[in-house]
């Protein structure tokens, strides 16, 4: 049998509370700025939570046609600006003949607040004519869709696929739910200290909005057309929260299998080609299971590599959380930065052990990442390399 095609990203595009571009998130990151700041676009007295990441001042793109605009909720514009963003990247015309083939795949946890769905929404937006799929399964669902995504690309289903994730829980409603629930941070009165990824002391994550889109393609098409190639999908795996009850706990051996599953496939075959994680930890109790797991995983040699989280700086972005991770961990394999995690003063020993990138960006010398997206029901891996 021939060999599976290559997947390649080809194309970023990002929107988040720092800035309507890929380039914003990663400069906030890497200086180790916070987007949390109290809420102002609801009244969020009596609430649990008073804080959050909020993209303030957003209209729809100018090239979205008003019309079509007016009609698309803002989650889909977000996706649908990230995903044009990342297509201008990738060079590849915005015609009519040549996004007739083009995928799309989006990741979001919350139902669609409109009765098209987001992923249908960017489809129409971008004018694509391949497979179109919405994956709605938790946190881990944007990074779900690119790795799904890159499996059309391997498969041949589609040349070229536009993927990523989409959310905007900031609203009265999710912070009553996640608030419920108890999940989210008691520190209104330092949002930039609020949310503290593996440390000790943490109590909970702040939400957050925004989207982050990659165009995956087909390496030969890519080399072809002269598209320069900004990383590589290297391996994926998604496994679910196995119980004997009706709502799964997250927990540390089936996330581990996600990771094995990403390790195992394709090219990615022994721990020690991944040099850096991007955690899914968000300051809450799976900061602990997912230690758990890389120990697990890696054993005695995980202190052989960094493991770094962006939701101390970002806040939680539910579904778009683990594609804006994926994002940084292209941008961290592109310049050979590791961005830290913020407000890690007392390392919990119930996370693994592990070696935290905290304080300052550190220099990364290898060419392999592995972004996780851990979540109550599922879970899902993914190994990007550096060109």
């Amino acid at each position: 049998m021939p060999e599976p095609r290559r997947a390649c990203i080809t194309g970023i595009g990002a929107v988040s509370p720092f800035g309507r571009d890929a380039g914003a998130l990663w400069a906030a990151l890497t200086a180790g700025r916070s987007a949390l700041a109290p809420v102002t676009s609801f009244d969020p007295d009596g609430l649990a939570c008073r804080i959050a990441g909020e993209v303030r001042g957003y209209g729809p793109r100018e090239d979205i046609d008003p019309a079509a605009a007016a009609a698309m909720d803002r989650r889909a514009l977000f996706a649908a600006d990230a995903a044009i963003q990342a297509l201008v990247q990738s060079g590849l015309p915005m015609t009519a003949e040549s996004t007739a083939a083009v995928g799309v795949a989006v990741g979001c946890e919350l139902p669609d607040a409109a009765p098209v769905s987001t992923a249908a929404q960017v489809a129409r937006t971008v004018g694509a004519g391949g497979p179109v799929s919405q994956l709605q399964n938790a946190a881990p669902a944007g990074l779900m869709a690119i790795g799904e995504a890159a499996e059309w690309v391997r498969r041949e289903d589609c040349a070229i696929a536009v993927a990523g994730g989409a959310e905007t829980p900031v609203s009265a409603r999710w912070f009553e739910h996640f608030g419920r629930a108890g999940m989210l941070t008691q520190r209104d009165d330092d949002p930039a200290r609020a949310v503290r990824p593996y440390d000790l002391a943490r109590d909970g994550f702040a939400l957050s909005e925004g989207a982050a889109m990659l165009v995956l393609e087909d390496e030969e098409l890519a080399a072809r057309r002269g598209a320069a190639v900004l990383g590589y999908v290297e391996g994926y795996g998604a496994t679910f929260n196995r119980a004997p009850v009706a709502h799964p706990a997250a927990n540390p051996v089936d996330a581990a299998r996600a990771m094995q599953a990403a390790l195992m496939k394709w090219d990615v075959t022994l721990q020690g080609e991944i040099d850096v994680i991007f955690g899914t930890a968000g300051g809450g109790a799976l900061d602990a299971i997912e230690g758990q797991a890389i120990a697990r995983v890696w054993g005695p040699n995980r202190d052989r590599l960094w493991v770094t989280a962006i939701k101390g700086a970002l806040g939680h972005t539910l579904g778009a959380s683990g594609a804006l991770a994926a994002v940084a961990a292209l941008y961290c394999l592109q310049s050979g930065l590791i961005p830290p995690t913020l407000n890690l003063d007392q390392q919990d020993p119930r996370c693994g052990g592990l070696e935290v990138v905290a304080g300052d960006v550190r220099r990364l010398h290898g060419t392999k990442a592995m972004v996780n997206a851990f979540g109550l029901g599922a879970n899902a891996s993914l190994i990007l390399a550096r060109p």
